[in-house]
């Protein structure tokens, strides 16, 4: 078993002590990448009219869509579509990737994707943490609206807006722990073979505000890396649609740059950047199951079984 302890660095950082082996990080983000690059493309192809128009409005006009907006509402019912065609997928591939992360954190086991009761348990799982998500946000967002508004309305917009800027951090600090509580959902449904979801608020007693740190650590540095690589991203594409905009003109302008995007000495780079985006991505993903599976791995132990035992 992993000898990390429970303290902020320890479960953030558990993800590069698993057991099992080797390679299965590599392995992880490479393929994590190659699917995830595929849906972007997808929904790049899907989006291609859409953003022909905002292309079109920064180019031609300043920045401003408002002339646009008749042919934005002409298309935005075809790409509305296209994204909601493309949320089960990303639920698919979410429960792919989760099962393969937990698999490894909990039964030590090499990369591998599958179809099976695993997925299937953890689908339940993706579920229930999609509907609690849309729940939270529309609950974090009338908490800090409501108070700001009768705040401002009395004493001004000023006031209000620092009210509910206040309401709102302290809705996501509580957000972040109730999150912590309920993390070890996939890897209590992949330890019991059962799909488990509120049994990790018993679990994770006495360790919320550690695995809430935990996570506060992990997204601050995806955060910090995250501006880094997509400045990176945004600076090389920049560099290379400026020859198209600097020697054109009017009306043409629109059409020399989606000209330069459609060419592989723009989207080769860009997709390769990307590409290096998409394993950060998929780094931190199977990083945020690792305090969870900590604790789960820890309980299982002192609870007197094995995970041979467990698993057979």
């Amino acid at each position: 078993m992993s000898a990390d302890t429970l303290d902020l660095k320890g479960a953030a950082t558990h993800f590069l002590r698993t057991e099992g082996p080797r390679g299965f990080l590599l392995r992880f983000a490479l393929v994590y990448a190659v699917f995830a690059l595929i849906l972007q493309a997808i929904s790049l192809w899907t989006q291609a009219p859409l953003y022909e128009i905002y292309v079109r409005a920064f180019t031609e006009n300043d920045g401003d869509i408002s002339p646009y907006m008749d042919e934005m509402n002409a298309v935005s019912m075809q790409t509305n579509l296209a994204s909601l065609v493309m949320l089960p997928i990303s639920l698919a591939l979410w429960v792919l990737f989760e099962a393969a992360s937990q698999r490894r954190y909990i039964r030590a086991e090499g990369f591998r994707l599958a179809l099976g009761a695993d997925e299937g348990r953890l689908a339940v799982v993706g579920l229930i943490w999609f509907a609690l998500l849309i729940v939270g946000y529309l609950g974090l967002l009338f908490a800090a609206l409501i108070p700001g508004l009768i705040v401002g309305l009395v004493a001004g917009a000023p006031l209000g807006f620092v009210v509910g800027g206040i309401v709102f951090l302290a809705g996501f600090v509580i957000a972040l722990y109730l999150f912590a509580r309920l993390s070890a959902a996939s890897a209590l449904t992949i330890r019991d073979n059962q799909i488990r979801f509120f049994e990790s608020w018993q679990l994770t007693k006495g360790h919320g505000w550690r695995l809430a740190g935990s996570y506060f650590l992990l997204f601050a540095a995806f955060l910090i890396l995250s501006l880094i690589v997509y400045g990176l991203v945004i600076f090389v594409g920049f560099a290379l649609l400026a020859p198209a905009i600097d020697s054109s003109a009017g009306s043409e302008t629109a059409n020399a740059v989606l000209s330069v995007m459609g060419d592989p000495t723009f989207w080769a780079p860009i997709s390769l950047l990307m590409f290096l985006v998409l394993m950060m991505q998929s780094v931190f993903s199977h990083a945020l199951g690792g305090p969870a599976a900590l604790v789960v791995r820890r309980r299982t132990v002192e609870g007197g079984m094995t995970l041979t035992d467990t698993f057979g």
